[in-house]
C-alpha cells in the first residue's frame, strides 16, 4: 500500500538511486539485521529506490537468503534488487540510475535498459585492464585511468582521491573534467583537484536513499513489538 501511494504521482525525478536502508528495531526477530557501518545498526534492512531529493518510490524488505532455483534466482542479489525496484519505471530512457559497488557489475550495466553508473569492485569488471591500485597510489591526487568497452559501450574509470575510486557507467563520460577542493598536507591549504565528469555526477546524485534516511530520522520513526503485533512509534 505504501509503495502504491509513493508511486501514484509517477516517477517524477530524472536521477534515481538504489541503496539499502535500515528501520530501527531492537526486539527479537529472525529478520533483524546488524550493519556496523550504518548510523542505525540494528533493525530491518530494506532495499530502496529514491529520487535525488530523498523521495522514495519503491522499497522491499530483505528477507534473507533465498533457496529457490529458478533462472531469475540464480542472478546475484544486487542485480535482482536493482531489476525488482526499477520494474515500476515505465520509461527507462527518461531516467538515470546510480548505485554503489554492492550492486554494480559489468553484466548488469550491459543488460540494464537504463542509463546507469555505479562504483565497482575489481572482480566485477570482466578483467578490465585498468591500472591497479598499487600503481595508481604512486600518482598525484586527481590522476585517473580509463578503459572503454566498445562492444557493450561501458566505460570504466579509476580516479585517485584519498584512495582509488573505480566507477563503471553505460552512458556518462570523463570530460568535461570538474574540480574539487582537497586539503594539501604539503601546501597546508586546500587545493583544486581534477575529477572525471562521471564521478562528479555520481557524487551529486547517488545520495537519495541516505537523504531519505536523514529525513526520516527527523520524525523518530521506530518499530516495537507488542503482544505479537508490530507497532510504528512516531516521535
Amino acid at each position: 500500500m505504501l509503495s502504491k501511494n509513493f508511486q501514484k504521482w509517477g516517477i517524477f525525478h530524472e536521477n534515481l538511486s538504489v541503496d539499502e536502508m535500515i528501520v530501527r528495531y531492537y526486539g527479537h526477530h529472525t529478520l533483524k539485521q546488524f550493519i556496523k557501518s550504518k548510523p542505525i545498526r540494528f533493525g530491518y534492512k530494506l532495499w530502496a529506490l529514491c529520487g535525488n531529493d530523498g523521495y522514495c518510490y519503491n522499497f522491499a524488505l530483505y528477507c534473507g537468503k533465498e533457496t529457490n532455483t529458478s533462472e531469475s534466482d540464480k542472478l546475484p542479489l544486487g542485480t535482482k534488487v536493482v531489476l525488482n525496484l526499477l520494474s515500476i519505471v515505465e520509461d527507462p530512457k527518461s531516467h538515470r540510475v546510480y548505485f554503489d559497488s554492492f550492486f554494480t557489475s559489468h553484466a548488469l550495466l550491459k543488460e540494464l535498459k537504463f542509463r546507469a553508473s555505479g562504483t565497482i569492485r575489481e572482480n566485477r569488471t570482466e578483467k578490465c585492464p585498468i591500472m591497479d591500485d598499487k600503481k595508481m597510489s604512486k600518482k598525484e591526487r586527481g590522476f585517473y585511468d580509463s578503459k572503454f568497452d566498445t562492444t557493450n559501450e561501458i566505460l570504466v574509470v579509476k580516479w585517485k582521491d584519498n584512495k582509488c575510486v573505480s566507477l563503471a557507467t553505460n552512458f556518462d563520460t570523463i570530460m568535461p573534467l570538474s574540480s574539487v577542493q582537497r586539503w594539501s598536507v604539503d601546501k597546508k591549504e586546500k587545493v583544486k583537484v581534477n575529477q572525471p565528469h562521471a564521478i562528479s555526477s555520481y557524487t551529486s546524485f547517488m545520495g537519495g536513499v541516505d537523504l531519505h534516511d536523514w529525513l526520516l530520522e527527523k520524525h523518530s520513526i521506530a518499530i516495537e513489538e507488542r503482544n505479537g503485533i508490530f507497532v510504528l512509534l512516531l516521535g
